[in-house]
């Protein structure tokens, strides 16, 4: 805890608390020190901050990541103040006034507060040194005149989720040293003026993503490696890529005609998005020279054709995503050689084929395989069932046949609760990379750095009856999707050993025979869809203790007999059981035989439910248990009556356990109350009343 003692240190130049569990406020300053560095960043410190005016020595301020609350304080006086650091706390407004002064300050950073405040030219008039400035995620509005040029010269300039627009900002176009800049979801709705490239040649990080910016993009000459110009209005083909340039992403725009690639050696490109766009014709057969490629999303264009061989040559890429194009044919063999492949969505296409076994072989990294809505047939390979890290599989709207390979017990990452083997991998997203210094902003949520990268999820999954986007928790969601295909055969036995799966849609297809009662083992699941086959039997009542489940669909079966009380299976909606002419009670209006007015429901199964022959064997072992206590019992006292000397000798041992009974008693509460005098005559009287004297 921070004492007030720790506030009146005259001596000390260098004090670094950082990283610690400091709690408390922050004391007012006493003593005008000699104080030039103060870090207390990455605690727990909150209240309001001091008055900081007079530290004519002071040069660097580290407060950041706390929970500081309240106005920017007075600097005053703190001329020789170069690095301020208020980053991450709960600050709520700006005294501009105490910051305008500071003439040798380098880098400012205000990021992640709610500081609302206005900002004009005036305030930023008189910071002659300042090189770096990152006010990202805060409410700031900059009113500042197209006219104005700024007296400092940036690198940095961040202001994500500030209000900039609608216009693009002017006043920044004398600003040539710019190495990173920032003005994601800024409220733009503009086009970027011709200068603007020309100017920042020396640019490295430019994200302008989150706004509705218009119009083409030249072919960029700039040095800029990292881009982000996604979720905006852009039109026109495509710019080439520079081979300089490691993370592009230029998904959701409007840009059209066919793709281009540059045939370069020795290409950087790490990151590529051109999903959501309006781009068209046979992907490019030129990937051979992007081979550092992690990370490729193509997906939701109009591409058709066949998906090229050269594609194959990406041995580092960890996510594709082709989904909702207008590709066909089969799966080119040479993608065998992407080992490290984690995630692979190519639904929504036109691809046919087998599904070949070398994806369970050679591809041991995969933990998302995504194929849904396209014209793959045949019997699935027991291959698949060597993906140990597989966590999320559609198969569904295809023409697949034969049984669900018994082997599917073998897929581990569904057993294990709470396994993180995408995220531990790193998996990839439909996302831009920083650098791991900077933050991530607007809809972009990712960490990178230059040596490891790292991604969060997203994909679309079949979800409580709906198509929904899942992202940041995707490592969580263990699903199985084989719905609408030609599957036959009982339930799949190897599914039911899943223990942690939450999601199962075995629906449109044609199993039969009894839903096992291991299924109520999977104490994870939240939604179960087995509607249009051909299930028969009771619905197990193990399914009473699936607690968690959102989402039921048993309609269109053969189910029969009293849909089991309890649980969650009679809060669902009585439609999801039609269509089984066998089956009656809640939710049905229909009831069973021998029901009564109202219907007690008992608790919920524990999921170990047992089958018919336990339940007689269980039946005859309470009969057995009953008839033998009866007969021991009338046998005794049938002779008790019978025999008179049994009779009273019987009697005669009950009055004499009772009377040392008696005696034990008597003397145990006269050593309770303690007292050696009164223990005898306690004793004798005792003695005495049974004696009878």
């Amino acid at each position: 805890m921070i004492t007030n003692s720790f506030c009146n240190l005259p001596s000390l130049q260098t004090v670094d608390f950082s990283y610690n569990n400091l709690t408390g406020n922050l004391q007012e300053f006493e003593h005008k020190s000699v104080l030039r560095s103060l870090s207390l960043s990455n605690n727990h410190l909150q209240g309001s901050l001091p008055n900081f005016s007079g530290f004519s020595f002071l040069e660097e301020l580290y407060l950041n990541d706390n929970k500081f609350s309240g106005s920017v304080p007075d600097f005053d006086g703190c001329l020789a103040l170069e690095y301020l650091d208020l980053s991450g706390n709960q600050l709520t407004s700006w005294e501009t006034q105490s910051i305008e002064q500071l003439t040798n300050l380098v880098e400012l950073d205000l990021s992640r507060n709610s500081i609302n405040n206005t900002i004009n030219e005036h305030h930023l008039s008189k910071l002659y040194s300042l090189h770096r400035i990152n006010a990202s995620f805060n409410s700031l509005t900059f009113n500042i005149s197209s006219e104005w040029l700024p007296p400092f010269n940036l690198a940095q300039l961040s202001l994500a989720s500030c209000k900039l627009g609608p216009k693009f900002p002017i006043w920044i176009r004398n600003q040539s040293k710019i190495r990173t800049l920032d003005f994601s979801n800024t409220q733009i709705s503009d086009t970027i003026p011709m200068w603007f490239w020309d100017n920042f040649t020396q640019m490295k990080t430019l994200d302008l993503s989150s706004n509705k910016i218009s119009g083409t993009l030249p072919t960029i000459q700039s040095q800029t490696i990292e881009i982000n110009l996604s979720y905006n209005n852009f039109e026109g083909p495509l710019p080439l890529i520079s081979p300089k340039c490691s993370e592009i992403n230029l998904s959701h725009n409007k840009f059209s005609g066919k793709l281009v690639l540059s045939t370069t050696e020795h290409m950087r490109l790490r990151f590529l998005d051109l999903s959501h766009n309006l781009l068209i014709g046979e992907l490019p057969d030129s990937w051979k020279y992007f081979k550092h490629l992690l990370f490729l999303n193509l997906g939701n264009n109009y591409f058709w054709g066949r998906i090229p061989l050269s594609i194959g040559s990406l041995h580092s890429l960890n996510k594709l995503i082709l989904r909702n194009n207008r590709l066909d044919g089969e799966l080119p063999e040479s993608l065998r050689n992407c080992t490290d492949l984690g995630f692979v969505d190519f639904g929504l296409n036109g691809l046919s084929g087998t599904l070949p076994a070398w994806i369970g072989k050679d591809l041991p990294q995969l933990y998302a395989l995504v194929l849904k809505s396209n014209k793959f047939y045949g019997s699935l390979p027991d291959d698949l069932c060597h993906l140990s890290h597989l966590h999320f599989l559609d198969l569904s709207m295809n023409r697949l046949s034969g049984y669900v390979p018994p082997c599917f017990s073998s897929l581990i990452a569904m057993i294990n609760s709470g396994n993180k083997a995408s995220e531990s991998r790193g998996s990839p997203s439909q996302a831009f990379l920083y650098p791991k210094r900077h933050i991530c902003y607007s809809k972009c949520v990712v960490a990178f750095n230059r040596a490891k990268y790292s991604y969060v999820d997203d994909a679309l999954a079949g979800w409580k009856g709906k198509e929904r986007e899942y992202r940041g928790n995707f490592a969580y969601l263990k699903m199985i999707d084989l719905s609408s295909n030609k599957f036959t055969g009982e339930f799949p036995t190897g599914i039911a050993r899943l223990l942690d799966l939450k999601g199962l849609n075995l629906s449109r297809n044609q199993f039969y025979g009894k839903v096992p009662v291991q299924i109520g083992r999977l104490f994870e699941l939240e939604v179960l869809d087995l509607s249009s086959n051909k299930f028969s039997g009771d619905i197990p009542r193990s399914m009473t203790g699936l607690t968690f489940l959102a989402y039921l669909d048993l309609s269109s079966n053969n189910f029969s007999a009293r849909i089991p009380l309890g649980g969650q299976l009679q809060a669902f909606n009585s439609s999801m059981y039609e269509g089984n002419p066998g089956l009656c009670g809640l939710p049905l209006t229909k009831r069973c035989p021998g029901d009564k007015t109202s219907v007690e429901i008992p608790p919920p199964s524990n999921g170990i439910e047992v089958e018919e022959d336990e339940i007689v064997y269980r039946r005859w072992l309470y009969i057995s248990a009953a008839l033998g206590f009866s007969t021991s019992f009338w046998g005794i006292c049938v002779t008790l009556l019978v025999n008179r000397r049994w009779r009273h000798a019987y009697f005669l041992f009950l009055t004499n356990l009772k009377d040392q009974l008696y005696v034990f008693v008597a003397v145990r509460i006269a050593r309770l109350k303690g007292g050696h005098q009164e223990k005898r005559p306690c004793f004798r009287l005792a003695w005495s009343l049974l004696s009878g004297v």
